[in-house]
């Protein structure tokens, strides 16, 4: 199925969660923020099942000054 992370179109297997989508794409265990079709996705419901079409949003912490 596809669905869309940061506009960019990805394909993945049916049952992808979403933990394990950003553990694929390399996406770090802290510091980064979810919104799945524009609601925030806290870190308890990253088991989530994506569905096809799914538009996920992913904003990394940076510090800096």
């Amino acid at each position: 199925m596809i669905i869309n992370v940061n506009e960019k179109q990805v394909e993945v297997a049916e049952a992808t969660t979403v933990a394990a989508l950003l553990a694929s794409m390399g996406y770090p265990d802290r510091g980064i923020a979810v919104a799945v079709d524009q609601a925030v996705l806290p870190r308890s419901r990253w088991a989530t099942t994506l569905s096809d079409g799914a538009r996920l949003e992913v904003v990394t912490a940076v510090q800096g000054g």
